[in-house]
């Protein structure tokens, strides 16, 4: 039977969805899967197996790797195993840091790679180098310091430290050659949408630039992201658009230009489609601040 696990089973904070915690396992962990939050796992010692959706795979010490929602996962036959694990919510800790979305590794290890796990078998994870390992272990010692110690500004300074976690690591596996060239491809067809969404881009580009055909690219994209190519831009342009409205005293037109939207009625139709109200209500929202 697989156990479901929410973030509120490890922290009452329910305005910080972060958790950080070491493991010793010396026994088997029960299967189970997470509900509402992402899990970003380092092996700090010794070995296991790591059972995800039924399938077996050995893991030791300097291996990363992350578990999404809805994945099932355990540990079995541990040998002085120790773990770190890190449980968060990534939206909230990504939605005023959108530019590390831009990092292909960031996809591939954080999004793609978990998300196709079950086809792919277990990919997406990354083994470190010992000095690399020590600069990771330094890290998780200071964001567990800090998240511990709940002293004033804790939260943004965990934050802060975090990011620069996952934006270290997310060029790490850029760099590291572990992802497969599927990965890669569609990992680096991302982050140019997240780069380039105020141009002009057809889905029919995106595909080519993924190596697949239109069909068969909408529906890997949607299968991971669980949206259209066409809506993930969409959504990428609104939320450049409210961060002007907010941010700046910009006309309506020039706002939506700069959000990739030359058309303005266009612009205030797909506006309100996302947001639930015209451009001009949100900027004089107080409750949208």
């Amino acid at each position: 039977m697989i156990s479901e696990m929410h973030l509120h089973y490890f922290t009452a904070q329910k305005d910080f969805p972060f958790y950080i915690q070491y493991g010793h396992h010396d026994e088997n962990m029960f299967l189970h899967n997470h509900a509402d939050f992402s899990e970003l796992v380092f092996v700090l010692g010794g070995h296991a197996t790591h059972i995800v959706n039924d399938e077996e795979y050995p893991i030791q010490k300097g291996d990363v790797f992350v578990i999404n929602e809805n994945t099932s996962h355990a540990y079995k036959d541990p040998r002085h195993f120790r773990i770190c694990n890190i449980m968060f919510q990534p939206d909230y800790f990504l939605k005023n840091f959108g530019d590390i979305k831009s990092l292909p590794g960031y996809h591939s290890l954080f999004v793609i790679e978990p998300a196709l796990t079950q086809q792919n078998g277990f990919q997406s994870r990354i083994h470190l180098a010992p000095d690399v390992f020590d600069t990771f272990d330094q890290m998780i010692t200071r964001i567990h310091h800090e998240y511990v110690s709940h002293s004033a500004g804790y939260q943004t300074m965990t934050s802060g430290l975090f990011l620069q976690m996952i934006t270290s690591l997310s060029r790490l596996f850029d760099k590291s050659g572990e992802a497969d060239d599927n990965t890669v491809s569609l990992a680096n067809t991302v982050a140019y949408m997240e780069f380039h969404f105020r141009e002009d881009i057809s889905v029919e580009e995106l595909a080519s630039m993924s190596g697949m055909s239109p069909r068969h690219f909408r529906r890997v994209f949607h299968e991971i992201y669980g949206t259209s190519p066409l809506k993930y831009l969409h959504t990428l342009r609104i939320r450049s658009a409210a961060r002007l409205l907010r941010s700046t005293d910009l006309p309506v037109t020039e706002i939506a230009i700069r959000s990739g939207y030359p058309d303005g009625n266009y612009f205030s139709g797909k506006f309100k489609q996302f947001m639930g109200m015209p451009p001009l209500k949100y900027r004089n929202d107080p409750s949208q601040g």
